[in-house]
């Protein structure tokens, strides 16, 4: 950190326009320290490049500042940093951590494979012994997620144990089927309605990249997640594992478990995902 670096002159150009930091990082819908660290010279535990250079730039043109000075003192202040942290990865410990998490999701995918055997023989024999479906449950109605715009249908199938398939905002016509089926990426239909968006965290209007989502897991869940327009992956997270997803315009996030899960967008702390063992699907950007 510097007392007098080349962001010091844009605290003085935004004190000049009447403008606090509250001001500025809610109508550049960026965080606060991130602006304070830019006329501070601070980039500790900043993002990667590609979005630390688009919150200096944003704030740059909201000044009217040149922002080559303080990239430049970016790029500086983070060249060592890269290399210990590539030195950090590469330390034995975190080598054997990771093979045994892989470990670990091969024996969970064997013990899944075995239970999907299981739920299609039931079903079989059920379809055999039983001549006449069940009456669909009657739906409960669930708390929605303050999301917004409000979203759209998303047809979703759900283990057959669950009693009832209850809407939510953004989910809807949950149908039950037969046989104890747990829930996976390939079992959850996608139609081709849009997935609800996520409005501006602290700002309003539609969100405009960069963009970088992190999500941490409290409980077990799958999640399936694409970014500017590429393929879609598919992840398993267990409790206390965390992911950095980072996009220029669009995130798309699909997740098994929605109450497992939370998300923070840009430093910024979103609202719940859904209820715990809810099926959903969510769009960051245009």
């Amino acid at each position: 950190m510097t007392s007098a670096g080349a962001g010091s002159s844009w605290k003085d150009r935004r004190e000049s326009l009447g403008k606090s930091v509250d001001q500025a990082s809610a109508e550049l819908r960026i965080a606060r320290r991130y602006l304070v660290g830019i006329e501070e010279g601070d980039f500790k535990d900043w993002p990667e490049r590609v979005y630390a250079i688009g919150f200096i730039r944003s704030y740059a043109k909201y000044l009217s500042e040149d922002p080559g000075p303080v990239i430049a003192e970016y790029e500086e202040s983070v060249g060592s940093r890269a290399e210990y942290e590539m030195a950090a990865q590469l330390r034995p410990g975190w080598i054997e951590r990771e093979r045994e998490r892989g470990s670990r999701r091969a024996t969970y995918t064997l013990a899944a494979g075995g239970v999907l055997l299981a739920g299609v023989i039931l079903a079989w024999l059920t379809l055999r012994t039983e001549r006449s479906p069940l009456p669909p449950p009657a739906p409960a109605p669930a708390p929605a997620v303050a999301l917004s715009p409000p979203p759209a249908s998303e047809n979703t199938t759900e283990p057959a144990d669950n009693a009832a398939a209850a809407p939510s905002a953004g989910v809807d016509n949950l149908a039950p089927v037969p046989g104890p089926v747990p829930a996976s990426p390939q079992d959850v239909a996608t139609p081709g309605e849009p997935a609800p968006s996520v409005a501006a965290v602290g700002g309003s209007g539609p969100l405009e990249g960069p963009f970088q989502l992190f999500l941490e897991a409290s409980e077990h869940t799958w999640l399936m997640y694409s970014f500017d327009g590429g393929d879609p992956i598919d992840l398993t997270l267990y409790a206390g594992d965390k992911i950095s997803i980072q996009a220029m315009k669009q995130i798309t996030l699909k997740l098994g478990n929605a109450g497992g899960v939370a998300g923070t967008l840009n430093g910024r702390r979103l609202p719940p995902f859904g209820e715990r063992g809810q099926v959903r699907k969510f769009t960051v950007g245009q």
